[in-house]
């Protein structure tokens, strides 16, 4: 089986493939050179060409783990979240219909498209209703891979990840604390703490991926992608620096973040249905993240 993840040097990308090339065929393509694929497309940042990858290869499975992952640099750079995370995910399509139909398409969309919902567990059927640039390309995303597959069959899925974290990750909360939390013994963070996530770690996130592979999820699917638990910001932030530093304080600048929600919790019945089962706790997960922190950072 030949796998092409495309992003495959971000925090998902990057791990799914040092992951999936020990069972399978796994090309990848990216705007930066690779250290670890030896089968590596290098992508043109304003003008990445996606035709010719599937022109000089075919492939059974497309994993697009690239776009702009920030919700706040959504709203400064509008035009070029569109480009990544909407624009791109067409031109991807459009190759596979040109020179690749058979290849199914997994698309990694966000729990962003729910906005701050009123009623939670969230579930695949909830209002969609955005609340940032982000979460509507993700959106547009999702109708024009429900576009190829109803107008040209090309087989796709929407995965709706919720507030991913792990090795790899340089950007969002715990990453924030990390950088805080190098320099002073107090930390501040956004929010007031109440805030609430579903946090699902990296490993979790390739053992959903893997189950989706070998399911009939490919007909313009969405499907949410969590843990299934709900953890408020203060007690995640609050374990984190607990494994990170040992001890320091933490406080909340009741200053709200534009265009995150206040709480978050997913229904994960749909993917569960499929054979999918979180197995990493948060505790687990942060001591993990913290560990790779320290082993490369300090």
């Amino acid at each position: 089986m030949k796998i092409l993840i495309i992003g495959s040097e971000g925090f998902i990308g990057s791990n799914l493939l040092v992951s999936l090339k020990q069972d399978y065929i796994v090309f990848s393509a990216d705007i930066f050179y690779s250290s670890v694929s030896e089968k590596h497309f290098i992508l043109n940042t304003s003008l990445p060409d996606f035709d010719s990858i599937f022109q000089k290869d075919k492939f059974d499975y497309c994993i697009n783990a690239s776009g702009s992952g920030s919700v706040s640099n959504s709203f400064k750079e509008i035009e070029n979240d569109f480009n990544l995370n909407t624009t791109n995910v067409f031109k991807i399509l459009n190759a596979i219909k040109l020179h690749n139909p058979e290849c199914k398409f997994i698309n990694f969309s966000s729990a962003a498209v729910y906005g701050n919902p009123e009623i939670l567990p969230v579930k695949e059927t909830s209002l969609i209703k955005p609340v940032s640039p982000y979460g509507f390309h993700k959106y547009y995303s999702e109708q024009i891979s429900k576009e190829f597959y109803t107008l040209y069959n090309i087989k796709s899925c929407n995965l709706r990840v919720f507030s991913a974290y792990g090795p790899r990750l340089k950007k969002q909360l715990f990453w924030d604390i990390y950088q805080k939390g190098k320099t002073s013994d107090t930390i501040e963070l956004l929010g007031n703490g109440n805030e609430s996530r579903d946090f699902i770690y990296i490993d979790d996130i390739i053992s959903a991926i893997e189950k989706i592979i070998n399911s009939d999820c490919f007909h313009a699917d969405v499907i949410n992608v969590a843990s299934g638990i709900e953890t408020k910001i203060s007690v995640a932030a609050h374990l984190f620096v607990k494994e990170m530093f040992g001890n320091k304080n933490i406080v909340f600048s009741n200053i709200t973040n534009e265009g995150y929600p206040d709480n978050w919790l997913a229904d994960i019945n749909k993917i569960e249905s499929i054979g999918f089962t979180p197995k990493t706790s948060m505790e687990e997960g942060l001591i993990q993240y913290a560990n790779w922190l320290k082993k490369n950072f300090q």
